[in-house]
């Protein structure tokens, strides 16, 4: 099990009793459609920020990103799909499916549709806790990055007593890999960043010996010529070049309990790229950290009293936010507990921004606003469509 999905299993299976009660009232409002902006609950008390939904109906969604002409992209870990594996995460069947890709959405009506779809995409039968393009970036000229989940290493042998051909080859073909697309919904693989990640964590398994070999490529930066990458798994932070040729830049340092499991990257206005961290399950709420990394040198912590952070990034205003899936920490994470936090540097404890979020994911920022996705672990369905939502925040 790799390091985020052990992270995350005691809370997806919480996750399905606690939604089997909240009925149609968290249901979305139907893929691709949108209704707009409305009134979101969420600031935190004596915060002035101001929270809308600007589109919902999405499934499981993950990181955001801003393109050209002020276009929002936003990655879909999808919800798996028919052909299931005993023995997942959870202890649930692992369901594999092709519905995960990427979508783009209009940040004035909150109208979307899938730019890319059909890639690869695991969860259990429920549609919950699922993982496929959990990561998006993109250049000033529009080329678009995706990272997909995992590594060919995830799919067993037995698998085929399970799954059919076809679903095998096309997922080995997929899993952990960097994809480029274009607005026509071509994509290629640039490089197998879960195959090398896993082959590394196997070769430094002394780092994380009860987890070793792992790899789950989860956030990408794309800059030109080259991408970063971070793996939730192996705890690394990648250089990925134009030419598809890797190299680990940077291992994340361990927490008190199990690993870092980093889980989000962006460039700081001083030219260093800065890390947030997940954490294994088991540490305690205040125990994430974000790093400071300068490639070629080891990484440095910049700031902590954090807790599950699952995305992250610099504002227009210059200053760091970080999307906390809950404030409790994963091992008693439930709905209402995410948070988005403004990170002073060198700071202890960070500053609330918005609450009573429910497992909010990626985090992009524009023109003076955030951009958080929020429920971005449930399910594919729960009464009226997919049920993921992105939000817009005003500090």
């Amino acid at each position: 099990m790799s390091g985020s999905r052990r992270a995350l299993a005691i809370t997806a299976a919480s996750l399905c009793a606690v939604l089997a009660g909240t009925g149609p009232a968290w249901a979305g409002n139907g893929h691709g459609k949108g209704q707009g902006p409305k009134k979101h609950p969420g600031p935190a008390p004596g915060s002035e920020a101001t929270v809308t939904q600007l589109a919902s109906g999405l499934d499981n969604p993950r990181d955001l990103a801003f393109g050209p002409a002020g276009r929002l992209y936003l990655a879909e870990a999808g919800h798996g799909g028919s052909e299931c594996v005993p023995g997942g995460p959870t202890g649930e069947e692992q369901c594999i499916g092709f519905t995960s890709g990427i979508s783009r959405i209009d940040p004035s009506s909150g109208a979307h549709h899938r730019v890319l779809d059909g890639l690869v995409s695991a969860a259990n039968p429920g549609g919950i806790f699922a993982t496929g393009i959990d990561g998006v970036s993109l250049l000033g000229n529009g080329d678009l990055f995706g990272i997909e989940t995992e590594s060919s290493n995830v799919i067993p042998p037995e698998a085929s007593k399970f799954l059919s051909a076809d679903t095998i080859e096309k997922a080995k073909a997929e899993l952990g890999r960097l994809i480029k697309t274009n607005p026509s919904g071509n994509w290629r693989s640039v490089a197998d960043v879960g195959g090398f990640d896993f082959q590394w964590s196997l070769e430094h398994k002394e780092l994380v010996p009860e987890q070793f070999p792992d790899a789950n490529p989860y956030a990408v930066l794309t800059e030109g010529g080259r991408n970063w990458v971070a793996d939730a798994a192996s705890n690394t932070i990648d250089e990925v070049r134009a030419n598809g040729s890797i190299s680990v830049v940077a291992f994340i340092p361990n927490p008190p309990v199990s690993d870092s499991v980093p889980t989000c990257i962006d460039r700081g206005p001083d030219g260093a790229l800065y890390i947030g961290e997940l954490t294994g399950g088991g540490n305690a709420p205040g125990s994430s950290i974000v790093w400071r990394l300068v490639p070629g040198q080891a990484p440095t912590e910049w700031a902590s009293g954090l807790t599950a952070v699952t995305g992250c990034g610099f504002g227009s205003d210059g200053q760091f936010y970080a999307v906390e899936f809950s404030t409790k920490g994963l091992d008693e994470a439930e709905p209402g507990t995410g948070a988005v936090v403004r990170v002073p540097p060198h700071s202890t404890s960070p500053t609330t921004v918005v609450d009573e979020l429910s497992f909010p994911g990626g985090f992009a920022a524009a023109k003076g606003a955030l951009y958080i996705s929020n429920w971005s672990i449930a399910p594919a369905n729960n009464g009226g469509g997919p049920t993921g939502e992105v939000l817009r925040i005003v500090p």
